[in-house]
């Protein structure tokens, strides 16, 4: 096989040294930056496939392999941990020609800890295997939130943590207003109370039918004894649950749980439809866009690998529209996440055959939409390119921002954005270091710093950098690139709100110009950049609060010797409150933490009578949370 003439031979060479082993190779441009990763069976032959005269003939070979001027590879000891570390690379590096699931979050789910004592019906973001039900994942929070809000209206279950739970001494005010049946006091049998967590689970399963019957079995049960109340509390249920039947209409496919993948692809813009499906029943249908030269086969491969690479539900069975050559592989790797054999092929017929027909409609209408998105966005990033005189349009803009109280707790905060949408995961927040008091311009020096002097080393910077405020914090900005030597390759501006008798205007600053852009503050490119300034100064604002959060809501453990974090939560959770704990005894709290350690906090906790008398008793949660942050040195 002979080499391509553009292949340098030490490239060659280097290849010639892999092994026959199953692992990952990685793939650098002259600037040593990350563009491919890939997992092969055999490294030496799937990587010399890429030099030789009969190369791999996919679309996006002739622009990856003319820029790789290195070839790295890790070693595995099986295929499928080459398929873990892939995607994990991925996810770490973003290489430009690799796929990457932008929004690999999960979705909310609903869980009934049926582990617990007293089950209680809780939303999270993070399957576990725990012994509890899970339901779900919704795509739709607002369908979530009507199903709690039936939940709690209709079924009695307590809403309360396990600490407050256990400190209860009298019934709290939902049982009073008949939200909660208070178990905490014994007010309600288990066998009774564990009825209303098999009503909850028929609810959110979708066996309307068996759920009505049985309440309608006990609302003739009530009214045949002449109790007219109760009678009445069970119809008012009944109607509420067919309320939500009604509303939800959703068609039942006479299947179990199914995960549903179909791809629509015009050039290089892929869109996949997720759909997904909970007892029969379709609960969510979400579309990815990619932008990409690589084949289907493989797209779907990577894209599948990154879904389940975070921690969620796997179902019993998987279907997509394109089979690729690693789907036993996954399958197995599912398998043994799950712990039950996983089902991944591509169905012909049947109900499932209609299913993904129903996913493969829904991607086609997502990418007409997305289609006319990317034009949208495409012509605002080039008109943002024209009115800033940028060399190539801003796709990726990251945002800084300072926040602090009075000097004290100051931080600094960045958000980034990628073809008009927020990117969770390159956030990122500052504690201040080396700056005492309120000096804005300083701390904005700092953060830019530290953020540059990074993307400097990972060769990983923005194309625009977009500080929060006006002259003063760009021209910090603009000196900080130059002595860095960025002010030629990297974009800064500034936006700062004139503050005016009738309002507000937005100014937007850039170098070399003494006055602001004259960008009317309603156009298009001055929106996005107000939503991207007020999406940082919300991010450094919520961080601001969370620290004051920290050094505010004191419980009183903290400067007693021998009681860190552990300690002093196991204490917060066996007796919930510091009142409840001052009037423990000490066999008590021995049972927590030991004797010795026990008289200790027993004796710090309990003053003399004159002074335990003067102060009050009050819980964490009752702690007042100090006034917001306030911004200073704003323009």
């Amino acid at each position: 096989m002979a080499p391509a003439p553009a292949t340098p031979p030490e490239i060659l060479e280097k290849v010639d040294r892999f092994p026959i082993s199953p692992g990952v190779y990685i793939m650098k441009d002259s600037s040593s930056r990350i563009i491919y990763i890939g997992k092969a069976v055999s490294l030496r032959s799937r990587v010399k496939s890429y030099f030789g005269s009969s190369s791999d003939s996919r679309i996006f070979h002739r622009f990856l392999v003319p820029r790789i001027h290195d070839v790295d590879c890790i070693v595995t000891e099986s295929e499928a941990e080459a398929l873990i570390l892939e995607n994990n690379l991925i996810k770490k590096h973003r290489p430009v020609y690799n796929i990457r699931l932008k929004d690999d979050k999960t979705y909310v789910s609903i869980k009934v800890t049926t582990a617990e004592e007293w089950p209680r019906v809780l939303v999270v973001r993070r399957y576990k295997r725990d012994g509890n039900l899970y339901f779900g994942p919704y795509a739709s929070a607002s369908s979530v939130r009507e199903m709690l809000r039936v939940i709690k209206t209709v079924f009695p279950l307590r809403t309360c943590s396990n600490a407050f739970f256990k400190g209860r001494t009298r019934a709290c005010i939902e049982h009073e207003i008949g939200r909660c049946t208070a178990p905490c006091i014994g007010l309600v049998t288990r066998e009774r109370y564990q009825e209303d967590v098999n009503e909850v689970v028929l609810f959110l399963k979708g066996r309307n039918k068996e759920l009505l019957k049985i309440l309608n079995e006990k609302m003739n049960g009530a009214a045949q004894l002449r109790q007219y109340e109760r009678a009445t509390k069970f119809r008012d249920q009944i109607r509420a649950i067919q309320r939500v039947f009604e509303s939800q209409k959703a068609e039942d496919w006479g299947l179990g749980d199914i995960d549903v993948f179909a791809s629509a692809r015009e050039g290089d813009v892929v869109v996949i439809q997720e759909v997904l499906v909970r007892d029969g029943r379709i609960v969510g249908s979400v579309s990815h866009t990619f932008k990409t030269s690589l084949e289907g086969e493989e797209i779907i491969a990577s894209f599948m690998a990154q879904y389940y690479l975070v921690e969620r539900y796997i179902p019993q069975e998987i279907l997509c529209d394109i089979d690729f050559p690693e789907r036993t592989l996954l399958a197995e790797w599912l398998r043994e996440k799950r712990g039950v054999r996983v089902k991944i092929h591509v169905p012909e017929r049947g109900n499932k055959a209609q299913l993904l027909n129903l996913a493969r409609k829904n991607a086609l209408s997502s990418f007409s939409v997305e289609r006319t998105r990317e034009e949208q966005i495409e012509g605002l990033l080039a008109s943002l390119q024209s009115k800033l005189e940028m060399a190539r349009p801003p796709r990726r803009i990251e945002c800084f921002d300072i926040s602090n109280f009075q000097g004290s707790l100051a931080v600094g905060a960045q958000v980034s954005f990628e073809d008009g949408r927020p990117v969770k995961d390159r956030y990122r927040k500052y504690r201040i270091q080396t700056v005492v008091g309120a000096d804005d311009f300083r701390c904005l020096r700092e953060v830019l710093s530290r953020r540059l002097r990074r993307g400097i080393e990972a060769n990983d910077l923005p194309d625009l950098v977009l500080v929060d405020g006006g002259k003063g914090q760009l021209g910090i900005a603009v000196e900080l690139l130059e002595e860095l030597g960025l002010s030629e390759r990297l974009p800064v501006a500034g936006i700062a709100k004139e503050r005016r008798s009738k309002g507000t205007t937005e100014r937007i600053f850039v170098p070399g110009r003494k006055d602001a852009l004259p960008l009317p503050q309603e156009a298009p490119e001055s929106l996005y950049l107000q939503r991207i300034r007020d999406e940082a100064h919300r991010f450094a604002i919520s961080y601001h609060r969370d620290l004051r959060k920290k050094t505010t809501l004191r419980t009183g453990l903290e400067e007693i010797p021998g009681i860190g974090k552990k300690r002093r939560l196991a204490l917060l959770d066996r007796f919930g409150t510091l009142k409840a704990l001052r009037q423990a005894s000490l066999a008590d709290v021995t049972a927590v933490l030991g004797e010795e350690l026990a008289r200790v906090v027993l004796q710090k906790l309990r003053p003399p009578t004159s002074a335990n008398s003067a102060a009050p008793e009050a819980s964490p949660a009752e702690l007042q949370t100090p006034p917001g942050p306030k911004k200073t040195g704003r323009n």
